[in-house]
């Protein structure tokens, strides 16, 4: 019987050729979405990181600033771009006196659960590691007539810290208990900052109106600075001073990068502006006279994204560096 054969039509040229450019169409639609979505991520994580840095500079800052007091001299640099003073790194209370020379403070930790003498951070000295920042120390003197009208802080610079477990025992003290027995106590060898025996400015040795019971507030200078890194780009920088070199350490970024320095106001990265209790500005550099004045200080950061950004909703979706600012008001708290 003869054999039957079935015909299969494939595509013609013409059909394939139609289907490329549909299938070509289709793809570079899809690719054009896809990067324009990726540009857009990209962008806004380019501003979300740049203004997390805006923040991170005016909630550093005031942290470090508020408990300042500008009239007990805690401010010893105020520029454009950079402050210099004292942060409280430690408080507590004298509980033992030795000699004119040295004071005992309490446990960290009291077996009442009482916490009198406290540090902040990294404020800690250790007993076996010195201090390596130059520490003062204010301890209150009560003088010798009633109210606060002839009160002083009187300052020491901290030459030494020992720990003690034979200080503030027994009924001398008001602060420990039979609990407390066995614990260190940490003891402060203080020197004349001058150097000057009974200095008038500085009180000389400790005063015999320092007794048990009074406050005590330790103290180390650290810097603050708008600062050009290694990479070109300009950082928000912090450092300590070293007793060791007489000078600060090298800073070091806390945040950034922000804009570059410069002399305008409006346009520098950090801008630092002074202002008294009635709102009138200090200029910056100011000597210790007019920077005793200080009761705002006010901050200002800006940045831009480190590439263009062209994502719809900002700059009206040009393609251009995003620049964003900040700006934080802080009060100073002890202005008496």
């Amino acid at each position: 019987m003869p054999r039957l054969t079935r015909v299969r039509r494939g595509l013609s040229l013409v059909e394939i050729m139609v289907a490329l450019v549909l299938l070509g169409i289709v793809s570079g639609v899809i690719m054009r979405v896809v990067q324009r979505q990726q540009r857009f991520y990209q962008g806004v994580n380019q501003i979300v990181v740049q203004r997390s840095q805006l923040r991170q500079a005016t909630s550093v800052l005031p942290i470090d600033l508020r408990g300042l007091s500008s009239v007990g001299n805690d401010i010893l640099v105020a520029s454009d771009s950079s402050i210099v003073f004292n942060v409280t790194v430690g408080t507590g209370v004298v509980c033992e006196l030795s000699g004119n020379s040295a004071v005992a403070m309490p446990p960290e930790v009291l077996a009442n659960d009482q916490n009198i003498t406290s540090w902040y951070g990294y404020g800690k000295p250790d007993p076996k590691n010195k201090p390596k920042s130059a520490y003062t120390v204010y301890i209150y003197n009560d003088s010798s007539s009633l109210g606060n009208q002839d009160d002083v802080w009187q300052p020491f610079t901290l030459a030494d810290v020992t720990g003690d477990k034979t200080k503030c025992v027994g009924g001398a003290t008001p602060f420990t208990t039979i609990g407390d027995v066995g614990k260190e106590r940490p003891v402060l060898t203080l020197k004349n900052p001058t150097g000057v025996p009974n200095d008038p400015v500085t009180g000389g040795p400790l005063s015999q109106y320092v007794g048990v019971g009074a406050p005590v507030r330790i103290v180390k200078q650290v810097r603050y600075k708008l600062f050009k890194a290694s990479d070109g780009k300009w950082y928000l920088g912090y450092s300590d001073y070293n007793a060791t070199t007489s000078d600060f350490d090298p800073l070091s970024p806390v945040s950034g990068p922000y804009d570059a320095y410069s002399t305008s106001s409006s346009g520098t990265g950090i801008g630092f502006r002074y202002y008294d209790v009635d709102g009138n500005e200090i200029a910056s550099g100011a000597g210790p006279t007019d920077r005793a004045k200080i009761a705002r200080v006010d901050l200002i950061a800006r940045a831009r994204t480190s590439s263009n950004v062209r994502a719809a909703g900002f700059q009206n979706g040009a393609n251009q560096q995003y620049k964003d600012s900040l700006a934080v008001s802080v009060m100073l708290r002890n202005r008496n």
